[in-house]
């Protein structure tokens, strides 16, 4: 090294230089810290890589079966809508026909529910259904199986016949639906027992399945 001359600094550098008569850079610090670092993780990979390959290298499977199962409940309802005869007028002569609808919903299969129908609240008969008014007056009226008005629809005694019902495909979606066909004659008895006001009766339906 020489010696600097006066008022001047020297900084001294040693270069190394290659074969290839290149400046050899110096080795980073930096870089061999990432070497071993990489070092490091690979010596860590190795044995979870192993572990790993001898869990799939292990893996099983297991079967079972299992039943499923419901009962279905044979079941049947029915609804019905009112009877309205309407005005009468005691005299006129005239006869009263009005119809209504019992809706059937049952399960699918269920083999020939018969419908019937009773006597009705107000001390009626099959042959002579009331209804009651003001006072105690009553009206006498029936309901059939037909528009023909010639068999009563009741529960099979007193002349009266049930119906039938038939169940096909989802009734729950498309109700089956059974008229009852009402009949209030003009008669000498309803003439002389019509009190003005509104007369009424509750005929109870009922389904056998």
């Amino acid at each position: 090294m020489r010696p600097s001359p006066p008022g001047r600094h020297v900084r001294e550098l040693n270069v190394t230089w290659d074969i290839t008569g290149r400046a050899a850079r110096p080795p980073r610090e930096g870089g061999a810290r990432r070497a071993e670092s990489r070092r490091r993780t690979l010596r860590w990979l190795g044995p979870i890589a192993l572990l790993s390959a001898s869990l799939v290298a292990n893996a099983g499977t297991s079967t079972t079966t299992f039943t499923v199962s419901a009962t279905v409940v044979a079941t049947c309802q029915i609804s019905a809508a009112a009877l309205n005869f309407g005005p009468y007028t005691p005299g006129s002569g005239a006869t009263l026909h009005v119809n209504t609808t019992i809706s059937v919903q049952c399960t699918t299969g269920t083999t020939a529910p018969t419908l019937a129908l009773n006597a009705g609240s107000s001390g009626g008969t099959m042959a002579n259904r009331l209804m009651a008014g003001p006072s105690g007056t009553k009206l006498q009226y029936n309901l059939y199986t037909s528009n023909s008005y010639a068999t009563v629809f009741g529960d099979g005694t007193g002349g009266s016949s049930t119906v039938p019902v038939t169940i096909g495909g989802n009734s729950f979606l498309t109700p089956v639906q059974v008229t009852v066909y009402g009949q209030l004659l003009d008669s000498a008895a309803n003439q002389g027992a019509a009190t003005p006001g509104t007369y009424a009766d509750t005929v109870t339906a009922t389904l056998t399945y």
